[in-house]
């Protein structure tokens, strides 16, 4: 009985995607892009930092949105843009532990992977 209630609250324990996530957009090459996540409860909040663009800054976007059964729903607005431009990333949990989804900004969807970097002690 009490393996079988440990294997329970193995399986329901809910799930914290809290951390750094090393991203990659995919576009016709890969983009690395840091992924800084926390969680409270279904609750995630984050920044998207990106590369240095056209004026050599590098772009943070602050997310927020929620995790709901292994699917992360996060959106945001890049500041710096011309117009403020909202971006929403969507993606779910896979079973080795990374996360997968698509991006969009504008008009332009991309697909992303991440994964999450090991705490240094």
């Amino acid at each position: 009985m009490t393996m079988f209630l440990t294997l329970f609250v193995l399986l329901t324990a809910p799930v914290d995607i809290s951390g750094t996530w090393q991203m990659g957009l995919e576009l016709e090459h890969v983009i690395p892009v840091a992924l800084v996540l926390t969680q409270d409860g279904t609750s995630v909040t984050g920044t998207l930092t990106m590369p240095p663009h056209g004026n050599g800054q590098r772009q943070e976007v602050k997310l927020s949105g929620e995790l709901i059964d292994g699917t992360l729903k996060l959106s945001g607005v890049i500041d710096e843009a011309r117009q403020n431009e909202t971006v929403v990333l969507t993606g779910r949990l896979q079973d080795d532990g990374s996360l997968a989804g698509s991006v969009s900004v504008r008009d332009h969807d991309m697909s992303w992977t991440a994964e999450r970097l090991k705490e240094r002690k």
